[in-house]
């Protein structure tokens, strides 16, 4: 009996040595824009080699992402930490930790805030909506550009980017990302906002907002934009960097991606205009779940990444904008690239930034606006689906 006695003492030993011992272990849902995951697993590396905690970097399809997210919170298994857009956090707010009190929030721009006034997030990077340009195409075409400073104009733009059409070796003059809030500072560069008063009067059927809906009708109904994209929920980026378009409108989270993978040399220029420069401000974050079992380990983790030396590490070496007042970001071969992005930024309106946050607090307000430009680009009447669209949002938000 005192053997059997003293060989459970030494197993139960045994067992609790080894949970001790044992590293603790969490995961992190992320998708990829370029080479960011690189650079947050670096990160994730060191921050196990200073803690002994382990987190799992899990590794998504953005277009699986929130579909993904929503089953696993649904199913009791919530992550503790994912990364997320504006949409995610207003779609998932009621899971989502608060941060008050984690790290210093007046460091950073680009809260989220949920319904008791809390920031629910931790700014990663600031994105804004921008145009690439293929030097190399246009060069052999004979086709004008502006550079930093000099902006143009969407009756010149188009007037220039036309010279591709037929032309040897070119699919198309160019490529919108599928995702339609590409198209959406269309309507801020028309001169209007979306609402007037928030999900009560809205400017979505005025003139300038059919105006600005039209024009990219009849850019996908001529062959100006590659509809392949629209409609096949595919990347652009990736058609873009086939060198047989002349410019891709996308965002500053490309850089680093065409980089790497194009044989052409390209550059960004400033956006057109119509009656306004301007682009649209979003970013990714990251947040704590509830009900992850590991709720207190994850606000430490944001709290470690929140430091200076962990978040301008990330947004230095992922060359993204960065949200941290007083941050010394050097962007180096990319800086040309990155002044126009910050040019963009500082030439739109505040009206059109307060704008844009109000409109993406509609929940599923992404996949929506995504609707409305693939029934346009199909020939819908445009009039009828901006009120088709004001009426959508507006029920939403009763």
């Amino acid at each position: 009996m005192k053997k059997l006695l003293a060989l459970s003492l030494v197993l139960s030993l045994v067992v609790l040595l080894s949970a001790c011992g044992r590293q603790k272990e969490m995961q992190m849902l992320w998708w990829d824009d370029g080479t960011e995951g690189q650079v947050m697993q670096e990160l994730l590396d060191r921050y196990e080699a200073e803690t002994g905690v382990v987190i799992e970097l899990v590794v998504l399809p953005f277009n699986d992402y929130e579909t993904r997210l929503r089953t696993m919170i649904n199913g009791g298994e919530a992550p503790a930490l994912a990364r997320v857009t504006e949409g995610h956090l207003n779609n998932f707010k009621e899971f989502i930790l608060s941060l008050e009190d984690v790290y210093d929030q007046s460091n950073f721009t680009n809260h989220f805030y949920n319904e008791a006034g809390e920031s629910i997030s931790l700014p990663l990077d600031i994105t804004a909506n921008g145009l690439f340009i293929n030097l190399t195409l246009l060069n052999e075409h004979g086709i004008n550009y502006p550079t930093l400073g000099d902006v143009w104009t969407w009756d010149e733009f188009v007037a220039e980017f036309s010279k591709l059409k037929g032309a040897d070796g070119v699919a198309a003059p160019g490529v919108f990302d599928h995702q339609a809030h590409r198209f959406m500072p269309l309507m801020y560069q028309h001169g209007i906002t979306l609402w007037d008063t928030p999900y009560t009067s809205s400017n979505l059927t005025s003139p300038e907002a059919v105006a600005a809906l039209t024009m990219l009708q009849e850019f996908y109904a001529d062959g100006f934009i590659e509809a392949f994209p629209l409609a096949q929920s595919s990347n652009a980026a990736t058609l873009f960097r086939t060198g047989n378009y002349g410019f891709h409108m996308s965002g500053n989270w490309n850089v680093t991606g065409h980089a790497g993978e194009v044989d052409f040399e390209w550059t960004v220029v400033p956006m057109p205009y119509v009656e306004n420069r301007a682009t649209i401000l979003g970013g990714k974050s990251m947040a704590a779940f509830a009900d992850s079992g590991m709720e207190q380990e994850a606000l430490d983790f944001i709290a470690w990444l929140a430091a200076p030396a962990q978040h301008d590490y990330f947004t230095q070496e992922a060359f993204y904008l960065t949200p941290r007042f007083g941050a010394e970001v050097d962007y180096g071969e990319f800086a040309d690239e990155y002044a126009v992005f910050l040019d963009e930024i500082a030439a739109t309106d505040e009206r059109f930034v307060q704008d844009w946050l109000t409109q993406v607090m509609i929940p599923g307000m992404y996949p929506i606006i995504n609707d409305l430009v693939e029934d346009a680009a199909e020939g819908g009447d445009v009039l009828a689906l901006l009120q088709a669209l004001e009426t959508r949002l507006k029920g939403i938000m009763e």
